[in-house]
């Protein structure tokens, strides 16, 4: 049996649930620290450090993804943004299913008398077996979910719920959605939530405070690299299954196979434009094409290096074509496309470049006035094309524009919508992308989990399944070496592979299969 408290948001806005709701997270943050340890001044800030040479380089190599998102969502009923005033979560310690009165707010008690409950209720795991690589097979399984609600900032005079607790909202809100069909199966667990608030010295504090975390068979969580990174160290250490849901770095943790990746990485995403392009065109078609940055043209070798593994089955030897383009002016008036459309054929160009939209668009408009009507052409982007805001999309659809995403919901399938509906209904906000995403690594890895033991990562391979948001294909990633070679070679993690390619087409992304 899965329980959690039952807050059913009205969108009538009503304050009393609202006040109750975030009374709830903050008692759940005295368990973080000792009691009386709450004041002002003994508050963990929540402002982004300023990081070091390392972790910036480490972050240009990974897919950068956005900050937490704020509180604005699509309102199906209206067909327009709305501000959302309200939560469907409550970030308590063991999660069980009660009514909450409206016009009452639980008080916050003190840690010592919350760490008892903590410790009697839910259901206790007995073992009741072993298996292959050391998993244990148990009658409950210990689950801790680590998420940024960022409770310390709730204001209680204004009642404004702290904005970028947006993701951690949703992604809880589609945990809680997992959790009734996890009952249904007769999968039990003893979820306990708690907030990273975003901070580095909070993460510390949960991981050598918190009981939960050690007794845990899974860990899912948290948003912020730098805390991801401190997760991952604490369950290399402790032989802890993690799954962070969120993270598209490849250089988090080193030799980790307790390490689980939803999030593809950069290098998957290229791999997977390039498998796309090679099944439709020949590799002397292709051109790649960046900035004259060391960050983008080291990209380049993601490519390479796949259309490569491609030729050696095809007994091709064709080398992608490079372009590199100077940044002489602002607006990049030196791009010359003319020598990459010979007449009558096929041209794919493939930019693996974001941070700099001007360049995208400058990009797009050039090639759009040098293409002659007997040129075909096709671009490839990243993920993040999706979100620009200055491009004209008229340029994406004359262009047969394709981004690669790891995600992708198709509005019109009927799955899709029905968790829409049962989302809505039940709290009172629309379903975010993070909904999805919380539903989505809860279902699956709470079925993993229940099947195959604590271990289940050495089992994921064999068991891929597709989801809402996405599918998951997760793969052992190695790096062998001369000594080792590949078949010994460390598990470094376990990721998922799959990355959706999307064609813009009909003015929306849609799968290209």
């Amino acid at each position: 049996m899965i329980s959690a408290p039952s807050l059913l948001l009205r969108s009538n806005g009503n304050k009393w649930l609202i006040f109750a709701v975030l009374a709830l997270i903050l008692s759940s943050c005295t368990l973080f620290m000792p009691a009386g340890a709450g004041d002002k001044k003994d508050q963990p800030r929540t402002e982004e450090k300023k990081p070091d040479k390392k972790v910036a380089k480490e972050k240009e190599e990974e897919l950068l993804l956005d900050p937490v998102p704020g509180k604005k969502v699509y309102d199906p009923e209206t067909g327009t943004l709305i501000v959302v005033d309200q939560t469907p979560v409550e970030s308590m310690d063991t999660i069980r299913w009660k009514e909450v009165p409206y016009d009452s707010v639980p008080p916050i008690r003190s840690a010592q008398s919350l760490v008892e409950e903590e410790n009697v209720k839910g259901n206790k795991p007995e073992r009741t077996g072993r298996g292959e690589f050391g998993t244990e097979f148990y009658s409950a399984y210990n689950v801790a979910l680590i998420l940024p609600f960022l409770s310390d900032n709730y204001d209680p005079k204004s009642g404004v719920i702290p904005e970028n607790s947006s993701w951690a909202l949703q992604f809880y809100g589609g945990v809680r959605m997992a959790f009734d069909e996890l009952e249904e199966e007769g999968i039990k667990l003893n979820v306990t939530v708690m907030d990273s608030k975003a901070d580095t010295r909070q993460m510390g504090k949960l991981l050598t405070g918190r009981t939960a975390l050690f007794n845990s068979h899974l860990i899912i969580g948290p948003y912020r690299r730098e805390n991801v990174e401190m997760v991952a160290d604490f369950a290399k250490r402790n032989g802890k299954a993690f799954v962070s849901p969120h993270s598209a770095a490849s250089s988090v943790s080193d030799n980790n196979p307790d390490y689980i990746q939803v999030s593809p990485t950069l290098e998957s995403h290229c791999k997977a434009i390039t498998r796309h392009v090679r099944k439709r065109f020949r590799p002397d078609q292709v051109i790649l094409v960046a900035r004259d940055k060391d960050a983008e043209k080291a990209r380049f070798a993601y490519f390479q290096q796949e259309n490569f593994l491609l030729e050696r089955t095809r007994h091709d030897s064709v080398k992608f074509r490079e372009y590199v383009v100077e940044e002489k002016s602002a607006d990049f008036q030196n791009i010359n496309l003319q020598p990459f459309l010979p007449p009558g054929d096929t041209a794919v160009f493939i930019l693996p470049s974001w941070s700099n939209e001007t360049f995208i668009y400058s990009f797009l408009s050039r090639l759009k006035l040098a293409r002659t009507a007997d040129n075909y052409v096709e671009v490839y982007g990243m993920p993040q094309w999706m979100r620009y805001e200055r491009i004209d999309y008229d340029l994406y659809e004359d262009l047969n524009v394709h981004v690669s995403s790891d995600t992708y919901l198709d509005t019109y399938a009927q799955d899709i919508q029905f968790f829409r509906r049962r989302f809505f209904d039940r709290f009172g906000v629309p379903p975010g992308d993070e909904a999805f995403l919380g539903h989505d690594v809860m279902l699956y890895f709470g079925r993993m989990i229940h099947k195959y033991g604590t271990k289940f990562q050495y089992s994921l391979e064999k068991d891929p399944q597709q989801m809402l948001h996405t599918r998951f294909e997760f793969e052992r990633v190695v790096r062998p070496n001369a000594t080792t070679g590949r078949e010994n070679a460390p598990i470094e993690r376990f990721e998922n592979k799959f990355v959706n390619i999307l064609k813009f087409q009909d003015y929306q992304f849609q799968l290209d299969y």
